[in-house]
């Protein structure tokens, strides 16, 4: 069998979809470790990888990462999304390649898996000629001429004069709001004796022998220019907890009332945002209304409306007939594969581009900013509950990820790679 070396970024969006893959690997004899984040070091040991740590100035040790790095908070867009890339993908990669070096005296590997976020594998795969998986659990970074820069939110064109809008954004994007980036990426990479990158995103894409996108056609744009080496995995989905202790109002989900699960995410989690403005439309209707995740007391709820820091979707989302999103892109997979019709309302990290999918795949409404207020919250949850457009679409989708086997994929995909 292989020595896989995995590595992602240190966020419950990035390491859960993981741990269903490296548990497979481990079980078919594969010898895996993994570099990560130290909060996530119990999860990794229990599927049987060796644990690494990142780099101690990258890994927030279970911190929000808005306390992490201070300077997030006060960006939006596409000023935080180059924050991103230069803090945890350029700089980060520089002591990363440094641990995988030393790593390599002991564990030569013959794979490296990584998330998009985490780039000295993909380096060692142009240096070494060895194999990589880019497990992209966002949005694919990818640029085209169909549809606007990554961290726009604009999809494929509909006219001619959009066609030429996008062709200028691509255009300013690449030779201007990102060049710095570029210049700053391939400092790196002639340091490791690496040829410049062309362009900022594709290169970077096309570094990896192949890239796994985590969603399906049906949730993302087509492109005429897609590289040969991205495929479709399928989003990667927790099972149902079969040691789940249900609250004692569960039975509740069982009666006459529309359910609608309103969910913060993991990372940008200020309730103010969306889960507070939901409550705010909904505290009058006949609904039951279930707040996701959320840490502290709120007053003065009413009884129709519940709260938790956490329940496991595989339990839940059976029973939701709408969720309401800031766009996470493991949540919003979630809800599709069970047919779920969604409220996407998202503008900090990636989030404006899984919206803008939600809205182009016809699976629910894109209220396209970051605070919406509670009527159009319940302006649009009315509208997907009441025009069955949504939910044909959403069943579509569901149908869609049921043919995806991602576990299988990899593990063909690495028995190609490795010729193993």
């Amino acid at each position: 069998m292989s020595k896989i070396l995995v590595a992602c970024a240190a966020a419950d969006g990035h390491v859960n979809p993981f741990v269903p893959v490296v548990d497979h690997l481990v079980k078919r004899e594969h010898e895996v470790v993994w570099l990560c984040g130290r909060a996530y070091q119990n999860k990794i040991e229990a599927v049987g990888a060796k644990f690494i740590g990142l780099p101690e100035d990258f890994d927030p040790k279970g911190m929000d990462i808005y306390e992490f790095k201070p300077e997030l908070k006060k960006l939006k867009g596409i000023a935080q999304i180059k924050f991103y890339i230069k803090t945890w993908c350029y700089d980060m990669a520089i002591p990363t390649i440094g641990i995988i070096d030393a790593l390599r005296k002991d564990f030569e590997p013959d794979l490296y898996i990584s998330d998009p976020m985490v780039y000295g594998p993909y380096f060692f795969t142009e240096k070494y000629n060895t194999p990589s998986i880019n497990l992209h659990v966002i949005p694919l970074t990818l640029s085209s001429r169909d549809h606007g820069p990554f961290g726009t939110g604009i999809g494929p064109a509909d006219s001619f004069l959009e066609r030429l809008r996008i062709l200028f954004l691509n255009f300013l994007a690449e030779k201007i709001v990102f060049r710095d980036l570029k210049s700053y990426c391939n400092k790196l990479r002639n340091g490791m004796g690496l040829k410049p990158y062309d362009h900022i995103f594709n290169s970077f894409l096309q570094s990896a022998s192949t890239v796994f996108a985590t969603t399906i056609p049906g949730l993302d744009y087509q492109r005429s220019d897609m590289p040969k080496n991205i495929k479709y995995l399928g989003p990667i989905l927790p099972d149902r907890k079969t040691d789940f202790t249900e609250p004692e109002w569960w039975a509740e989900l069982q009666d006459e009332r529309k359910v609608i699960l309103v969910n913060q995410g993991t990372i940008a989690n200020d309730i103010t945002e969306l889960i507070l403005p939901t409550i705010e439309a909904f505290k009058r209707e006949n609904v039951l209304l279930i707040a996701l995740p959320v840490k502290t007391e709120i007053k003065d709820l009413p009884s129709h409306v519940k709260t938790a820091e956490f329940i496991p979707f595989g339990n839940l989302l059976p029973y939701v007939d709408v969720m309401v999103t800031n766009g996470g892109f493991g949540a919003t997979h979630m809800a599709l594969a069970h047919g779920i019709p969604l409220v996407s309302s998202g503008g900090s990290e990636d989030k404006m581009e899984v919206s803008a999918r939600v809205a182009h795949s016809g699976c629910g409404i894109n209220l396209n900013k970051l605070r919406p207020k509670p009527k159009e919250i319940k302006s649009a949850v009315k509208t997907v509950l009441e025009n069955t457009r949504f939910k044909k679409s959403a069943q579509g989708l569901k149908q869609e990820i049921e043919t995806y086997a991602p576990l299988h994929l990899i593990a063909e995909e690495i028995r190609i790679l490795t010729k193993s």
